[in-house]
């Protein structure tokens, strides 16, 4: 999943959900209390329809794409901390009230629950609870979308291409390519390897914040580098897949060429 396409996924979901919120309550305002009892029916229907549209997106990913799924998830959860508290701002603002009366004042029927005698009623949300859960949310927000927490965890299994190599290959007769090397290990990132692999970044133009993503993702020598695909290295930088590609050509160039 391209990093634009998860973000714009992670920042929409939360929006519709506030937004349509809003309008309810804007639908409200001066509202004779007939009409306000058939608007808080309505926004008990939004309220559990919302946690649907946060649930739904991520059943049908499980079950159609279920190779990016903990990558969608991510994106979802990273959106909806990130994204989530500015959604609310505005909300707060565009339906008559400062943005900041949240922070100074309970929000009047925030939440649905049921009372005692099994109806549903409107809870308040205070402030002094609502307060830390924004600040954790957008911290927990920007910490998954990081390209680098993505990469790491976001995902799982082999790429798709090596798994149809290694299916061709044995379908062939071929041996398989999982097949154990004893005397073959994986390069292991040293300083010097770092080094030289921050050198070569550094003289393509690489910009910093890049070369920390890329190091911070484990990647640690040359030889690693050149065996990422460009939508890692694109899901890794946040860069497009363009230019993922440009840099990959640049650093093989410069290994099949170092000795001439």
């Amino acid at each position: 999943m391209r990093y634009a396409h998860g973000i714009l996924i992670g920042a929409v979901l939360p929006g519709i959900i506030f937004l349509v919120t809003a309008a309810i309550r804007i639908a409200g305002i001066g509202a004779d209390p007939s009409v306000v009892s058939a608007l808080w029916g309505i926004y008990t229907i939004w309220f559990g329809a919302s946690i649907a549209l946060a649930i739904l997106p991520l059943l049908i990913i499980y079950f159609l794409r279920r190779n990016i799924f903990r990558e969608f998830l991510i994106f979802e959860a990273g959106g909806f901390g990130l994204f989530s508290p500015i959604w609310m701002f505005i909300a707060t603002e565009i339906s008559g009230n400062p943005w900041y009366s949240i922070l100074t004042e309970k929000i009047v029927d925030g939440l649905v629950g049921f009372g005692p005698d099994g109806t549903l009623i409107g809870i308040d949300i205070s402030n002094i609870f609502l307060i830390p859960v924004l600040a954790f949310s957008v911290i927990a927000g920007v910490i998954f979308l990081r390209p680098s927490f993505i990469a790491k965890y976001g995902y799982t299994g082999e790429l798709p291409e090596l798994v149809d190599l290694k299916k061709d290959s044995v379908a062939k007769g071929g041996e398989s390519v999982d097949v154990e090397m004893p005397d073959v290990h994986a390069p292991e990132p040293t300083a010097d390897s770092v080094a030289s692999l921050r050198d070569i970044l550094i003289e393509h133009g690489t910009t910093d914040p890049v070369i920390n993503l890329i190091l911070n993702s484990g990647i640690g020598t040359i030889t690693d580098l050149a065996a990422t695909s460009a939508d890692q290295l694109a899901t890794i930088t946040g860069q497009g897949k363009r230019e993922a590609e440009e840099l990959l050509r640049a650093v093989q160039k410069k290994i099949w060429f170092s000795d001439i």
